[in-house]
């Protein structure tokens, strides 16, 4: 049991011996240059040599154009997103002069619940067709926002309130950079209001003072059957 012992003690330790002694070997074949990680005994095998220098060149050239080319995209990205937020701020001296010929119509009715606690006008009724057979094929009841509003086409600034001072200040500019010179405000008498909507005239001295500042003038409508007494016009409106 002991000379069994011995000897797996004798051979245990050639294998160790041999094992290190290959290892000692292999590393004298390796590369002076190479970097760590590359194959052993590389030297010896310089057509492989080169074609992992060449993978390499190829992949670093590649990986160089791409960082290039995204790059000069982000650069353009970033040259296009100052020139869109300069040409969002018109200059008085810059635009075309007025038109004060050309009028839109501007309606101050519109509310949302962060300025208003509710939506106003955005859900009101769906409007019915004449034909109450095609009437049946479409849906009943009112607008549902913010996604189905009460419109036509849904506008760039989304479900707003007309209560919102840079709502009011984005719809100047864009008036001012069309050229366009009047807006016909929709104006009710103090406490007045449709059917579908809030009292708005408390509006009407903000929007006066914003498109001054961008020199429209302001044309305010309203029906003759809702001002009933010229006790209701005020220092702003001059009743006819």
């Amino acid at each position: 049991m002991a000379k069994f012992r011995r000897k797996t003690c004798i051979i245990l330790s050639l294998f160790i011996l041999f094992i290190f002694s290959l290892m000692m070997g292999l590393k004298m074949l390796r590369p002076n240059k190479a970097t760590f990680g590359d194959p052993f005994g590389l030297d010896l095998l310089p057509e492989l040599r080169q074609r992992s220098h060449l993978g390499k060149s190829f992949d670093s050239q590649k990986s160089d154009k791409i960082n290039s080319e995204t790059n000069v995209k982000n650069l353009k990205s970033v040259e296009i997103t100052i020139k869109a937020s300069k040409a969002s701020e018109p200059n008085l001296e810059e635009q075309p002069p007025l038109n004060y010929y050309l009028h839109v119509f501007y309606y101050s009715w519109y509310g949302n619940p962060q300025f208003d606690g509710k939506y106003v006008h955005w859900n009101h009724p769906i409007l019915k067709h004449w034909d109450p057979k095609i009437t049946k094929n479409y849906p009943q009841g009112k607008h549902n926002p913010p996604d189905d509003i009460g419109s036509s086409f849904y506008p760039e600034l989304g479900s707003y309130s007309s209560r919102d001072p840079s709502v009011i200040e984005t719809h100047m500019k864009q008036m001012y950079s069309a050229s366009i010179g009047v807006l016909a405000l929709s104006w009710y008498p103090p406490h007045s209001k449709d059917e579908n909507g809030e009292p708005t005239d408390d509006l009407v001295p903000g929007i006066l003072d914003k498109a001054h500042k961008y020199n429209l003038k302001v044309w305010e409508s309203s029906s003759l059957l809702q001002v009933q007494d010229e006790r209701q016009c005020t220092s702003y409106v001059l009743c006819l």
